[in-house]
């Protein structure tokens, strides 16, 4: 088998021995990915088995990955850099290294899925909806107080199951419940049963999350995972099918909502978040005044401030991922983190919709990622593990995307019989 075509290759029967074991652990490690109460979760442990794993038996990087990888790495060293102003203050060194792991585990994503990519995608998404729905069955656990560790799983009367905060429990939920959502739209009533109960388990969990910008962020990645595959459809039967299907969806979960309102925590606490302003969101020394003053400052500080200086100047924390990266990585991170996502944004636009056997958890996981880069001008996302899952995993699907269109450009000019003469 050539390089190129062991690249995208995916393959439909699975591999068991080393290949099994290595595609194991990362399996085990996604499925563990709903506890991280603590640090080292269990997912990073395994990450960091897998990591070694891989690496000690082989791992390629094709040329379509270089641009994401040069990125990280500006993007890090940027974080290196502006380091050494608070390299002797508290957690500033733990941070820093947190945050190259993590990134490291997004170009290990990227580089997994850039082979065998049919098979680990499913093997990825499959584990997350496991974890999906036992996060979001623990929020309903913790909400009703259901067992005498519910106080746990909640934080201010929300739901964060065994995450730290539900403003990152809630998002982590969104590309398990589109990959749910997706799945209604090309299953029988009879297996759609099957597909219901873990879905209605997730969004459970996002909603008693309280997560404002996670309601919005579900919303819109479900529209934009739906827009692709109707577009991705191949015949106007399937594409009515799938509206069909969203509307039920919709519908579905409205009435879940109202079902869940008619308690009244639940209906007070809602009222409050719903709130599209909040009072540590407006005025001067709000979450967006704290906005224009740091980006102001930025411009003046090519190494930025150095991490956790910006809450100790504007008494709160930054709440802005980009406006994070020129505080913390200085400018050279302020510039490769938009640049990233700008890269990544066209690359995937231009493979996203090339038919292959991942197409459907390719558009699912970018839905997921793009919806979570526009919530990143409110929130800090740097740090978020499903982060840097799904930013690795779009970029090993382009990477995949990119040698299947080769291959089956060279097959297709194979075909074509040569002129005479």
């Amino acid at each position: 088998m050539s390089a190129s075509h062991a690249t995208y290759g995916g393959g439909r029967s699975l591999a068991f021995g080393a290949e099994g074991l290595r595609e194991g652990i990362v399996w085990l490690a996604v499925a563990s990915s709903f506890f991280v109460m603590f640090e080292p979760a269990p997912y990073d442990l395994l990450f960091i088995l897998a990591i070694g794993v891989f690496a000690a038996t082989g791992l390629s990087l094709p040329r379509a990955l270089l641009p994401f990888v040069l990125l990280v790495i500006l993007y890090q060293l940027g974080a290196v850099l502006t380091l050494t102003l608070v390299y002797d203050r508290a957690d500033t060194q733990k941070w820093t290294t947190v945050g190259v792991f993590l990134s490291g585990t997004g170009v290990f994503y990227s580089l997994l899925l850039a082979q065998r990519t049919e098979i680990r995608a499913r093997l990825i998404a499959n584990a997350w909806v496991i974890a999906g729905a036992i996060g979001g069955g623990l929020a309903i656990v913790g909400y009703f107080h259901l067992a005498p560790f519910a106080d746990s799983l909640l934080i201010y009367g929300r739901a964060k199951a065994t995450f730290k905060d539900p403003n990152v429990y809630a998002p982590y939920l969104i590309f398990p419940a589109l990959v749910l959502i997706q799945r209604l739209y090309s299953v029988d009533l009879r297996k759609s049963l099957f597909v219901l109960l873990p879905l209605g388990l997730i969004m459970s969990g996002v909603f008693l999350s309280f997560s404002r910008g996670s309601w919005g962020h579900l919303i819109g990645s479900a529209a934009i995972m739906t827009v692709l595959t109707i577009l991705a459809a191949p015949t106007p039967a399937r594409r009515a099918r799938i509206l069909f299907i969203c509307g039920a969806a919709a519908l579905g979960a409205a009435l879940l909502i109202a079902v869940l309102l008619t308690l009244p925590s639940v209906s007070s606490l809602f009222a409050e978040r719903a709130s599209l302003e909040q009072n540590y969101d407006v005025g001067r020394y709000g979450r967006f005044g704290r906005h224009a003053a740091g980006f102001q400052l930025a411009l003046e500080r090519p190494l930025g401030i150095g991490i956790f200086q910006f809450a100790k100047l504007f008494g709160a924390d930054v709440h802005n991922t980009y406006l994070n990266a020129f505080m913390s990585y200085g400018w050279l991170g302020g510039i490769a983190l938009p640049t990233l996502v700008i890269v990544t944004f066209v690359f995937a636009a231009r493979t996203i919709l090339f038919p292959t056997p991942w197409r459907p958890i390719f558009i699912c996981a970018f839905s997921t990622w793009s919806v979570l880069m526009m919530e990143a001008w409110v929130i800090d996302v740097d740090h978020w593990r499903h982060q840097w899952a799904l930013l690795g995993m779009t970029w090993g699907f382009i990477a995949a995307t990119i040698a299947h269109q080769r291959h089956a450009d060279g097959a297709a000019s194979a075909r074509i019989p040569r002129a005479a003469g």
